[in-house]
């Protein structure tokens, strides 16, 4: 059967143990410095980290404890509106959940495929500077104001 993406992978079976959601404003900084920390509880290594819809490698956050999450500040910048999702499981999640060549390098990610999402959403304005680099596709949901200086070589939709 045809299909789009990676090819299928074997899955294992896992039980559901919390599943949260947060916005990178409920990101709590005080209490581990150097850390985004969220509540969850899970099987210690046996959780899915997603920000901005992409799950993030084991190596991208730390999951010891059962019942916090911690996203290292010099990995990633959240933004306010930043959703953030957290999956605890009692068995180990399946390859197509979590995937290790995934990393965040200076808040950005590479390596990512992003299969499926529930919604995608953007603010209205956009101060940063933004270049989109020739052979390159980019999209925003519209209307957004852009306050910043916006330099398209490739394509940019408005949606």
């Amino acid at each position: 059967m045809p299909y789009l993406g990676s090819a299928p992978r074997t899955t294992n079976a896992a039980n559901l143990i919390d599943h949260k959601e947060y916005l990178g404003a409920n990101a709590d900084t005080a209490t581990n410095t150097g850390y985004y920390t969220f509540v969850a509880s899970y099987t210690p290594n046996h959780v899915s980290v997603i920000v901005r819809g992409i799950n993030l490698a084991t190596s991208d956050f730390i999951a010891t404890n059962g019942v916090d999450i911690r996203i290292p500040t010099s990995s990633i910048t959240l933004q306010a509106e930043d959703v953030i999702e957290i999956i605890g499981h009692t068995t180990t999640t399946n390859q197509v959940i979590e995937r290790s060549d995934i990393h965040l390098t200076g808040g950005q990610a590479v390596n990512m495929q992003k299969v499926e999402a529930r919604y995608f959403m953007n603010p209205n304005t956009y101060a940063a500077d933004l270049h989109i680099p020739a052979a390159n596709n980019a999209f925003f949901a519209g209307p957004v104001n852009f306050t910043g200086t916006l330099n398209v070589e490739g394509v940019l939709n408005v949606i």
